[in-house]
């Protein structure tokens, strides 16, 4: 499939946006759209932020409005790390490596809309407030090109009262974006994991105040979003 052998080619630039080289912004960065840019590097996660994406000339390519890779260039530079590109003709720039981590040829950094994978390059999806995107470091299916199921975590509540119990609910998410239920997901509460049900499903209870963070991993996936639970002596907050 194209997809496999696009990340095998070899025409690399690098771009070291974190220390704002190539870079020209231009009046449209002005336009302060926000994204939502995470980055799921093979041990960790590298962001989770919002950006406004940066435009301007890289390698003689013009971003000249907001994208997606405008927001993941973004983030490189306020978290200072370097990302490398790859210009095709046909698709525009796409992620070669992160932080130092470049594909090989049994993993490549792929790129999803919201839960879908994206069939083009970064550069050449317009941002719109409010997206969300995932930069994800994956293997792939070498029959069908598959990548890798992200891990979906939503909370019922975000805020509950001290000694209040809250359902987490955990979904694997494929390329076409269509969801299933994360059977036996680890859910991680402050540092401490829980499986959940075959349902995806994982009531916790909250005995002491604070703001907790919760995320989500499964072998064979890539790890959830990290949320932020609140727990107030009482009400909903």
């Amino acid at each position: 499939m194209a997809r496999i052998r696009l990340h095998r080619l070899a025409v690399l630039v690098a771009v070291w946006a974190a220390a704002g080289l190539a870079a020209a912004p231009t009046a449209a960065q002005a336009a302060a759209v926000h994204v939502k840019v995470r980055v799921e590097g093979p041990t960790h996660t590298v962001t989770q932020s919002i950006q406004v994406p940066i435009t301007g000339t890289f390698a003689g390519h013009t971003l000249s409005g907001p994208t997606a890779l405008g927001g993941l260039l973004a983030a490189s530079r306020h978290r200072h790390f370097p990302v490398g590109l790859e210009w095709f003709d046909c698709c525009g720039f796409f992620v070669n490596s992160v932080a130092g981590v470049p594909g090989d040829a049994r993993h490549f950094w792929a790129f999803k809309v919201g839960h879908t994978l994206s069939s083009v390059g970064a550069g050449a999806v317009t941002a719109t407030p409010g997206m969300s995107t995932l930069f994800y470091f994956t293997s792939f299916d070498p029959d069908t090109g598959a990548t890798e199921p992200t891990l979906g975590l939503d909370p019922a509540h975000r805020t509950i009262a001290r000694g209040g119990t809250l359902t987490f609910t955990v979904t694997s998410w494929n390329d076409a974006g269509r969801g299933s239920a994360a059977g036996g997901a680890w859910v991680n509460v402050d540092g401490i994991a829980t499986r959940a049900d075959s349902t995806g499903h994982l009531t916790v209870q909250f005995t002491h105040t604070g703001t907790f963070p919760v995320r989500a991993t499964l072998p064979g996936t890539i790890r959830s979003r990290t949320i932020w639970v609140h727990v107030t002596r009482s009400g909903s907050g």
